[in-house]
This record gives C-alpha cells, structure tokens and sequence, in this order.
C-alpha cells in the first residue's frame, strides 16, 4: 500500500511539471504571430477604396497612412484616423487585432499586396460621425 501511495505521488509529481511548461510555449508562439504581422503592416499605404457601413465614400480622398513598428501616421485620415499615434496587439490569439492608444480597436489585414483596415468608430463630440470604416489600400 505505501508503495503504490509513493507511485502516485511521484506521477502526480511529473504529471504536474509537465503541464506548468506548456503555456511559455504558447506565448512564444502568439508573440511571433503577432510580430509577422506587424511586420507585414510596416510601410506607407494608400487607400484605393473607402467605405463606410459597406458603402463607398469619399470622405478620405487622400487617404494615406505609414506604419513602422507600432506607430503610425496619416494624412486626410480625420476624424476616423488622428495624424499619429501607436497600437499593440490586443489578443495574441487573433494576430490581426489591434487596439490604439486611444483605445479603439482596429483589424489589419495583408494580402497579395492590399492593406485593408477595419475600425468601428464613434465620434466622442457628438457630431454624428460613427459607423464601420474599412480603408482598402494599395
């Protein structure tokens, strides 16, 4: 009996080491998710196409934003885009997902060449700019 009480111990033992190394691995994995996307963000875009709630506008004639690491740029991006700014990732597990420092959550998406963001917003004056933006770019 005591040796079958000192087997189960020694396996709970192992059993509970084994699983504490699992999540390192995990956050090493996400984080490099994270960084090839960022990395594939980096550099000056235009938009090609603009729309707001699915429907063309022409609100961001212009439009263009440079990205280097986690900040950013833009011009004729006002009032959905302020000149400048950083952003993080907001959820590792979802590598196109960031959040600004302004606390607005955006989604970036490269793919053969077109930069398409996404971004839900609300003006906090009032003024009646809000909606789902999405900023096809080239």
């Amino acid at each position: 009996m005591k040796i079958l009480f000192k087997y189960t111990i020694l396996m709970m033992m192992v059993a509970i080491m084994m699983f504490s190394c699992n999540p390192d691995d995990a956050s090493e994995i996400d984080e490099e998710k994270a960084n090839a996307v960022i990395e594939a963000l980096q550099g000056t875009w235009t938009a090609s196409e603009v729309r707001k709630d699915q429907t063309v506008i022409s609100d961001f004639e212009n439009f263009s934003i440079t990205i280097t690491d986690k900040s950013y740029s833009t011009e004729n991006g006002s009032p959905v885009w302020p000149q400048s700014g950083t952003f993080d990732v907001q959820n590792a597990e979802v590598e196109d997902e960031f959040i600004r420092e302004d606390g607005r959550l955006f989604t970036a998406n490269v793919n053969n060449g077109i930069l398409t963001l996404v971004i839900v917003y609300q003006e906090e004056t009032g003024r009646g700019e809000y909606g789902t933006y999405e900023f096809v770019m080239n």
